[in-house]
């Protein structure tokens, strides 16, 4: 019978070891697979600014001199985003490979820039798993669950992640640097069920075991990743003092806890040589993979500074928007206030949970007036990234130049914040819900076992809830991830009157719509973004500072140019009309597309019935024949279907020539069918008698209604003798007739 029992026991502990082991194995893979889909599918979508003006072309030379061996022309910028144009070289290879064994075919831009996205954001995907088990070494499993599904479903994170460019990478390397830093205890529950309840599970080594260590290994991934984050941009060298202080901290709790104190000074000599590897290692990843230190070290160092600078320390030359208004720096408010946008619902509630929870401990913890403060709230590596959030949003806030995701590397932390303040909720409902249970079972093992259940079904249930609530954000915006905004502020709607809003999303949508106009070809488009709309337009994108100076057909009113009050003088002449199309995008509107005023040689300003403006009128003059080309501008299209007359009239008021036909020509839809915002300009030929003497002739216009006769009454300019040309007709000039 004992052995029975004792195999028995075996075999349990054989199975428990078995799930606890492969577990998180299950659980890293399935937040792989979250992270990845929404990071890498549908590639293909639009260019941000950034991509289109830089990171293209820079990754593309960058590969160039890779593959000739021209070291020192891979400094191409001082950010120096060194990563982010290895990883698009990879990209580029990979498409070339493919396209040489005719597995695919020629690509358009859009799906070039896929290609060069896709190594990035594959990382990106592969890195959440790898945060969410080194997360297990610090916090509750439970805990750095609901973290891994933040992290993985976040559309800000997804945003960024799927982009060519430098501030998810820069996000990933710093957190998995300061993740590695922050050094675990081996006195740490292994499950949820070993712990009583939830005051002091997960915690680091930080709280003062004896088997508190900083590994070796540990040290060198955090200094490689440390090292990957100071070759993606400068901002990384906000991580150095943090990781130097982290490791002071840290050396001075192990000694403490091995019953060692000593002075400030010891903490500090036995915190250098680790201190001294970590950056050691961090220099030495630099060097081998920025081949430029390897031939012009002098000359990238100093493009590395200058650019921290130059380009960090002034405000944004193109200008910004907060709260309603052009600023040049929006001040301290600015990040905090971005962050809570960017939040989800969850997300949101989560560190409003942690702040609650935090503040409520501390005052019990005062009330009972407790040696030491036992909570989950107060973990010290949930304190460390607490200060990490702060430190960094401190250092970003002193500098005048601020885009929301320069803070972006802080996000993790907030996420892991926020899974503890949810998780703190789970807790507090399953104990509410095993006290209720335990008083209505007698028996302290069934209690125990009953309460053991509720909890564990609680915590499952908070986590089938976040991963049905995050998964539903970025379903709901994909692609455009960049235009998600927290619904339970306001979501886009109120953003687009808070932020500058604006990278380039929604140009895909322009360029169809453009696409689909028959008089595409008229003419070039004006827009302040000519790179990130060139590629979805048949016809040339100039720039919006050649209005006025060449024939254009189309202008695009992009919302960040008009936040940043860029312009204002084109920008204004070009809203004097009413849009043809609206680009609007999760309650933010993007894009205004407006028909510019056709050409005319004599301005107007005339108006018929309440909305169809005439600017101007080009009269032009041949053997037996005058040609009129009326500019029309739709401000509100006609009720019913009109033509338009053109009466040549002679000193006495007689009419000796005319011309009626339909004033958008005879193919183009008739006037009731116009739409709002269309200009018009269609040649009306007034063929002149053979006999017609020389002289002074009146030219007027109207409209009247093909059914009724009805002409459109004339509501601004100056009318014609009525008398001698009938109600509402525009007199146009006087034509000398040799």
């Amino acid at each position: 019978m004992r052995v029975w029992r004792s195999t028995t026991v075996r075999v349990a502990s054989g199975r428990a070891g078995a799930v606890a082991t492969w577990r998180p194995a299950l659980a890293a893979l399935a937040l792989g697979l979250l992270a990845l889909l929404p990071r890498t599918l549908g590639l293909a979508d639009y260019f941000t600014t950034d991509e289109a003006y830089h990171w293209i072309t820079r990754t593309e030379r960058f590969s160039a001199a890779l593959a000739a061996g021209r070291w020192g022309d891979t400094l191409l910028t001082g950010h120096p985003g060194v990563t982010n144009m290895w990883l698009g070289s990879l990209g580029l290879a990979l498409e070339r490979s493919l396209l040489g064994a005719g597995l695919i075919e020629s690509p358009s831009p859009v799906e070039h820039l896929a290609w060069l996205r896709l190594p990035g954001a594959t990382l990106q995907a592969m890195l959440v798993p790898a945060g969410y088990l080194l997360l297990r070494r610090l916090v509750a499993p439970f805990t750095a669950l609901v973290a891994g599904a933040l992290w993985a479903t976040s559309p800000y994170l997804i945003a960024h992640g799927r982009l060519l460019h430098l501030d998810a990478l820069l996000t990933s390397f710093v957190t998995l640097s300061l993740l590695l830093l922050i050094p675990t205890n081996d006195r740490r529950p292994k499950t949820e069920d070993e712990a009583p309840d939830c005051e002091g599970r997960g915690e680091s080594a930080l709280i003062g075991s004896r088997s508190s260590v900083l590994g070796p290994w540990s040290l060198v991934g955090s200094a490689v990743c440390g090292g990957l984050a100071l070759l993606t941009k400068g901002p990384a060298l906000v991580l150095l003092p943090f990781a130097g202080l982290l490791t002071i901290v840290a050396c001075s709790v192990q000694h403490a806890a091995w019953r060692r104190p000593r002075s400030v000074i010891y903490h500090l000599q036995s915190a250098f040589p680790r201190f001294a590897l970590w950056l050691g290692v961090a220099l030495l990843t630099v060097v081998a993979l920025w081949p430029a230190l390897w031939a012009e070290p002098g000359r990238a160092l100093a493009r590395y500074a200058g650019e921290i600078v130059s380009n960090g320390g002034r405000p944004n030359g193109d200008g910004q928007f907060f709260l309603g208004r052009a600023v040049a720096d929006p001040g301290p408010l600015f990040y905090p206030l971005a962050d809570l946008f960017r939040t989800t619902p969850l997300a949101l509630v989560g560190l409003l949970a942690y702040v609650g929870f935090g503040i409520w401990d501390v005052g019990s913890w005062i009330r009972a007036g407790q040696a030491r403060l036992k909570s989950n709230i107060h973990n010290p590596t949930l304190l460390v990234l607490l200060a990490f959030v702060l430190f960094w949003t401190l250092v970003m806030t002193l500098g005048p130049k601020k885009f929301d995701r320069y803070v972006l590397p802080t996000w993790p932390a907030l996420l892991v914040l926020s899974a503890a303040g949810l998780t703190r909720i789970a807790d507090r409902l399953a104990a509410r819900d095993t006290a209720r249970a335990s008083g209505r079972i007698e028996g302290y093992d069934r209690q125990r076992r009953v309460g053991r259940r509720s909890s564990v079904v609680g915590r499952w249930s908070l986590a089938g809830l976040v991963l049905a609530a995050e998964l539903s954000q970025p379903l709901l915006v994909h692609p455009y991830y960049l235009s998600y905004y927290n619904p339970l502020l306001g979501g886009g709607t109120v953003a687009q009157r808070t932020f500058l809003i604006g990278w380039g999303e929604g140009m895909d949508q322009v360029g169809a719509w453009l696409r689909a106009r028959p008089d595409i070809g008229y003419g070039p488009v004006l827009s302040a973004l000519g790179r990130t709309l060139q590629p979805f337009v048949p016809v040339d994108v100039r720039d919006v500072e050649d209005y006025g100076r060449l024939p254009a057909n189309y202008a695009v009113v992009y919302l960040e140019s008009v936040q940043r009050g860029a312009h204002p003088e084109i920008y204004r002449a070009l809203q004097g009309t009413v849009p043809l199309h609206r680009v609007v995008i999760h309650g933010i509107e993007y894009a205004r597309i407006y028909q510019l005023p056709r050409p005319f040689a004599t301005p107007l300003d005339a108006r018929f019935g309440t909305g169809l403006t005439l600017r101007g009128v080009t009269v032009e003059r041949a053997p037996g024949r005058i040609t009129v080309t009326p500019a029309w501008d739709v401000r509100t299209p006609p009720a019913g279907d009109y033509h338009a007359f053109v009466h040549l009239l002679d000193a006495q008021g007689r009419r000796v020539a005319q011309v009626d036909a339909p004033p958008g020509g005879g193919d183009a839809p008739p006037t009731g069918r116009w739409q709002a915002g269309q200009q018009i300009a269609v040649p009306l030929p007034l063929e002149l008698p053979p006999a017609l003497p020389p002289g002074a002739y009146r030219l007027t216009l109207g409209l009247y209604d093909t059914a009724s006769g009805a002409r459109l009454p004339l509501t601004a300019g100056t009318p014609a003798d009525p008398a001698v040309a009938g109600e509402h007709a525009l007199l146009l000039g006087t034509v000398e007739i040799p």
